[in-house]
């Protein structure tokens, strides 16, 4: 059962370092004079390689050193920075991706076919960069253009405390990576070994007493005992220049060494904990619930002889709010998380397709749910690829069309109210509406009258099946994943448009909320049903006289502010509510104003949001449901998706905006 723990620690702490490992590398080119840079880089792999050996995944461990080693010589500066080189380490980095991942699952791992040859290349082929390639590079120390590389001497004390077998760790894996860095005696202490009917065979008696000589840097020394959480079993200390390799390590006396029970140092308080989803969900419900319990409460503002318990009311809901902040505040994560995973997938496109991409970044400081976050990778994934199938030109059309070879794509985010907006976009060719056109009325999406310069027409190619190409392309096809990205981002109840301008480029935008699992929302009744609208797709409320609406456009509109705009009614198909005022939920679609008539407004809520159960998901027009204060169930209304679902919106020729 132990053993079971350490591997379902080593497979989620394997996986972000080989997420580090990749952004290392990808960033590698641009920063090949950083070296702090690459020693981060170097100590994903090194880490990698050690926590794989310590939990028994040889054939892992054994494969990432030789990707340690290759950045080991770049660090040395041995090796210079290539595109080759990079490629080659990708490719390392996914094959060991995919071993973890069969590890986990219990399957074999694939042999890395031609992957050994091509990183042992890399050690015995060419030295540095030209200084075409690198006109800066890092410096490479000591080497053997400047003279014999010196070796220093470092005696080293390691005693462990006991459960250090427990954690899963190898002292004998240390050991080993400690002779690999040059002559090392060792020495065991047994003065700890109990009698053998005390031995615990879980537990770590011996010590150790190294004496090494090295041309390794100092950091390389410390970063073999990485997997430490108490630096006070080890001590590092240099030997005299007239030592030699030789002399025995008991020569000296060491000092006693400490009990294996009693640690020199307590360890430092570990700045961050794991947690599982599934309990931090809970939290948030919970934490939601008893918001809305004491959001009850205030009905007892009223009662006779309430006053003595009007402050500790007061205080309830005070930190029935700060919980419910906080608890939610921890389910929000930087979308750096997401967005970390794009340099690769672009640089791989362009080296499929042919051309030449730069990428940029902005806004990966955003936080967004981390539900959101884990949904919107395959969404994301789609607008990059059609950016450079569908947007991006090649670098002769670039140039005839007198832009830059290089084309660019720009990927970021942004708090916008409560909502945060993600946009994909690239300075490419822009959408053919022409052949939009032609394509839609062939599929029978368009009627045959169709315009070029109507609005809606870009809502073609979020259709199923759609695509303007004859033959879908090796990279992305307009008819498979635009229809899957804009479900995912309703069912998220998030917002889609497009803004395209012939010759400039494509934008794609997405509205996304801030978290799926609470809002500050509307309780409306319509039709005699009540429903809670969430406050984020409420621009504000209005309520009209019956004089102020008209038909227009064959649809029935209001006159805001001098505004037209077109109304859709919650009450079935019947028009909107009777009465001589009518209440209107202003919202947006398209980047311009569409009311939602309802009956009566009946105050704002805070909504822990429940999913839908599977039998229900046809129910397109709500997002979920939810428990008010007085117990009742209630239906939670996606605004965009009712307005979508009504095709009540009609823009006029010259708005470029489109929304899905």
């Amino acid at each position: 059962m132990a053993n079971d723990r350490f591997l379902s620690m080593f497979f989620e702490e394997a996986r972000e370092l080989l997420q580090a490992l990749e952004a290392g590398l990808m960033d590698l080119e641009a920063r090949r004079d950083d070296r702090a840079h690459l020693d981060r880089t170097f100590r994903a792999a090194h880490t990698l390689k050690g926590a794989a050996g310590m939990v028994g995944l040889r054939a892992i461990a054994g494969f990432t050193h030789g990707v340690e080693a290759v950045l080991d010589r770049i660090r040395s500066g041995t090796l210079g920075v290539r595109s080759e080189i990079i490629t080659a380490l990708l490719a390392a980095k996914d094959y060991l991706a995919a071993a973890v991942e069969a590890e986990e699952a219990g399957r074999p791992i694939e042999p890395p076919t031609g992957l050994e040859g091509r990183l042992e290349a890399l050690l015995e082929g060419p030295g540095p960069a030209t200084p075409a390639e690198s006109p800066e590079p890092i410096d490479p120390g000591p080497s053997a253009a400047t003279g014999p590389i010196p070796t220093r001497g470092y005696r080293v004390r390691f005693a462990p405390k006991s459960d250090l077998l427990r954690k899963g760790v190898s002292p004998l894996g240390i050991l080993a990576e400690l002779r690999e860095l040059g002559d090392a005696e060792v020495v065991a202490d047994w003065g700890r070994v109990p009698p053998l009917e005390d031995l615990d065979p879980r537990d770590c008696y011996l010590a150790w007493t190294v004496d090494l000589w090295t041309a390794a840097d100092p950091a390389r020394l410390d970063e073999v005992f990485l997997f430490l959480d108490d630096r006070g079993q080890l001590s590092i200390t240099p030997l005299d220049a007239d030592d030699t390799p030789d002399v025995p390590a008991t020569a000296t006396p060491a000092p006693p060494l400490p009990p294996a029970t009693e640690p020199t140092t307590r360890p430092a308080p570990s700045a961050r904990i794991r947690v599982e989803a599934e309990q931090l969900d809970l939290l948030v419900g919970m934490a939601g619930e008893l918001a809305m319990l004491s959001d009850g409460l205030q009905g007892l503002r009223e009662l006779d002889g309430i006053g003595p318990w009007l402050g500790s009311i007061e205080a309830l809901e005070r930190i029935a709010r700060r919980l419910r902040d906080t608890t939610l505040e921890l389910r929000m994560v930087p979308v750096e998380e997401l967005f970390v995973r794009f340099p690769r997938l672009v640089r791989d496109l362009a080296e499929r397709s042919g051309k030449l991409i730069a990428l940029r970044i902005e806004g990966e400081d955003t936080r967004l749910d981390r539900a959101i976050i884990e949904r919107l990778a395959e969404p994301m994934i789609h607008l990059i690829r059609n950016a450079v199938d569908h947007g991006l030109e090649s670098p002769d059309e670039r140039r005839a069309a007198g832009k830059p070879a290089t084309g660019r794509i720009t990927i970021g985010a942004e708090y916008a109210g409560d909502r945060v907006a993600i946009r994909v976009a690239e300075d490419g060719r822009g959408l053919d509406r022409a052949r939009i056109v032609r394509k839609g009325v062939a599929a029978g999406l368009l009627p045959p009258d169709a315009s070029p310069d109507d609005p809606r027409v870009v809502n073609v190619i979020f259709e199923p099946g759609f695509s303007t190409r004859d033959q879908v392309g090796e990279l992305s096809g307009r008819g498979v994943g635009l229809d899957v990205v804009r479900d995912t981002i309703r069912a998220l109840r998030g917002s889609l448009s497009v803004r395209s301008e012939a010759g400039q480029g494509t934008t794609f935008l997405l509205r996304l909320p801030l978290t799926l699992a609470m809002i500050d929302g509307l309780l409306v009744e319509a039709d005699g049903a009540r429903f809670v609208v969430p406050m984020g797709q409420v621009e504000e409320c209005v309520a009209v006289a019956v004089d102020e609406t008209m038909p227009a456009m064959g649809r029935l509109a209001a006159i805001v502010r001098g505004e037209y705009v077109p109304i859709v009614s919650l009450r079935g198909r019947g028009g909107v509510a009777d009465g001589m005022r009518r209440e209107l939920l202003l919202t947006r679609h398209a980047e311009r104003r569409v009311a939602v008539a309802v009956d009566r407004l009946l105050g704002r809520v805070q909504a822990v949001i429940q999913p839908l159960d599977e039998g229900l998901g046809e129910l397109r027009r709500f997002s979920g449901a939810t428990i008010l204060g007085d117990g009742s169930i209630c239906l939670i209304l996606d605004l965009a998706t009712v307005v979508a679902d009504a095709r009540a919106v009609d823009f006029d020729s010259n708005a470029n905006p489109v929304s899905c």
